[in-house]
């Protein structure tokens, strides 16, 4: 394996991690998929087109600004769409069906907001900033970056879930909100920050993927797929799941893909998702649980 081989593949595979974790932030208070995962990271995305191109600002920049209005997303994504269904005491299955038409909307407006700027700017239909990227040596900045913050990330979810006051409320609210609220707990203001906390991670996943990686339009449907196989893989209710499963689920992913276009040929780019699909299948056979399931 190339050095620049293993480098995409830590770069996707770090992008996997922030948005499972975000998965099971909302999964673990809600019990549902949370479809909008992809089309927020899309988001984010576009944000780092917007402060590198647009704005002519460091692309760096978006970081923040796409974790700040993904984060605002995902809570209103909580606030309008999974309470209102949770308060009715409707199944999980009602409101992923909702998560999913919220992502289908979500998709809709960065389509349009691409088509936007195609007619006004002469805009192609994806995007890929590297040459706003900065280098040290030879190692590209994205790399170093994503790598900073996906173990940031793995560390504070540690930290959070395990040596804090709202980590033991996210677990109580995760194993039955009812029972969390006779002891005091509100499950609304746990579920919303859990909610705000994972777009924003979406967010920050999205904004440096575009610095590495062509991004077309539908990328965010794409990585939905990618972010279920690496949450059911690891265990869709672990944190440290999301974390081993995104790992596993971007290397395996890319290394597939590459070798399958260096045997077959190119186009076999076209079925990438095969992979995540097959990882899917093959986890709820072989071990329906997830590999971290026993440790939770």
């Amino acid at each position: 394996m190339s050095v620049a081989l293993l480098m995409n593949a830590l770069v996707y595979a770090s992008m996997l991690v922030l948005m499972a974790q975000a998965h099971t932030l909302t999964y673990l208070t809600s019990d549902s998929f949370n479809l909008t995962v992809g089309p927020l990271a899309a988001i984010g995305a576009y944000m780092g087109y917007t402060v590198a191109w647009l704005l002519k600002a460091q692309v760096y920049l978006s970081l923040p600004a796409a974790f700040a209005v993904c984060g605002l997303a995902g809570l209103l994504c909580c606030v309008l769409v999974a309470e209102p269904l949770l308060r009715r005491y409707r199944g999980p299955v009602l409101v992923t069906l909702a998560l999913m038409a919220t992502g289908i909307i979500l998709t809709t407006a960065v389509q349009c907001y691409a088509y936007l700027l195609m007619t006004r700017r002469g805009f192609v239909d994806y995007i890929s900033l590297p040459e706003y990227d900065f280098h040290v040596g030879w190692v590209p900045g994205v790399f170093i970056v994503s790598t900073a913050i996906t173990v940031a990330s793995v560390l504070l979810h540690e930290h959070l879930l395990n040596g804090t006051l709202l980590g033991a409320s996210l677990r109580a609210v995760a194993e039955d909100a009812d029972l969390a609220m006779a002891q005091g707990i509100n499950p609304n203001r746990v579920r919303r920050l859990a909610w705000a906390l994972a777009g924003g991670l979406a967010g920050l996943a999205g904004a440096y993927g575009s610095i590495w990686f062509i991004w077309p339009q539908a990328m965010g449907t794409t990585l939905t797929t990618g972010v279920l196989a690496a949450c059911l893989l690891g265990g869709v209710r672990s944190i440290r799941g999301a974390a081993l499963g995104g790992l596993i689920m971007g290397v395996l992913e890319i290394v597939l893909v590459v070798w399958s276009k260096d045997v077959f040929g190119v186009w076999m780019g076209e079925y990438r998702l095969i992979v995540p699909i097959a990882v899917l299948a093959l986890t709820m056979y072989l071990k329906p649980r997830g590999l971290l399931a026993t440790n939770e």
